[in-house]
């Protein structure tokens, strides 16, 4: 009798532990996250930009000065080697060259993998002209200036300074958005990696370095002289003209860096 209520406790016990280590492999099989950082460094050409007075100057000899460059990124994507993407969600950032804290910002909940590509939204999307605009909080609130009104939503870019080159001088100014056809200026940039990897691990934060080049702006799909360079200050044809210029070249990665 006390064999048999031996082999009995044995085989309870042996059931137990299989059914926790199947449990253990269950949770062990869940995905692990990790969090990136990107930095964004605004420059003119090979110059860092600075809203001091500093006047720079364009391919075709024409000289600016910038006292404004400011712009949202959102809906920031990371694809891996198989195409599989994460797209990290409610993600929107507002760059302000005044506010040197707002060019860098953390993603996190990434899941782990070896990422080969980043793309994101410069501006926002629609779905933030929904409901009230003095409901939004943090870099979307109204107060921040960049925002028209209830019915056109945020500005995804912009910038202020002077045509110096001009006689006299002429205001440079460029506020670009909307989300309607035919002006709609939604546009996204898939900078590349120039063939590095984006390591996600837990508890690492690899970060992402990128460069944002104002000249880009004027240089891109469509050239445009600083002297009848449009004053956008509402959606229209030029504006989209411009943001189709920004996104094809105006962000680039200078660096990957491994935690």
């Amino acid at each position: 009798m006390k064999s048999h209520s031996s082999s009995l406790l044995l085989a309870s016990l042996l059931t137990t532990a299989v059914a926790f280590s199947g449990c253990k492999r269950d949770g062990d099989s869940q995905p692990t996250v990790g969090t990136v950082s990107l930095t964004v460094t605004n420059v003119v050409g090979t110059q860092p930009l600075a809203l001091d007075g500093t006047a720079y100057t364009t391919a075709s000899g024409e000289t600016f000065t910038v006292s404004t460059f400011e712009y949202y990124l959102s809906n920031i994507k990371f694809t891996k080697s198989d195409g599989t993407t994460y797209a990290a969600p409610n993600e929107y950032h507002l760059v302000n060259t005044a506010k040197p804290a707002s060019t860098s910002f953390t993603i996190s909940n990434v899941p782990t993998g070896d990422y080969t590509g980043v793309s994101f939204i410069v501006g926002v999307d629609s779905t933030t002209t929904k409901g009230d605009p003095l409901a939004l909080t943090g870099d979307l609130n109204p107060a921040n200036a960049m925002h028209w009104a209830w019915n056109t939503g945020h500005i995804f870019l912009k910038l202020e300074g002077s045509v110096t080159s001009a006689s006299p001088s002429k205001a440079l100014t460029c506020h670009i958005g909307g989300y309607r056809a035919p002006y709609s200026a939604i546009v996204t940039a898939a900078p590349s990696l120039n063939g590095a990897t984006l390591l996600v691990r837990a508890g690492q934060s690899p970060k992402i370095a990128l460069t944002a080049d104002v000249l880009k702006i004027f240089d891109g799909p469509t050239k445009f002289a600083l002297s009848n360079f449009p004053t956008t200050m509402m959606p229209s044809a030029a504006s989209v003209q411009v943001a189709n210029n920004y996104a094809n070249g105006m962000f680039a990665v200078k660096q990957i860096q491994a935690n």
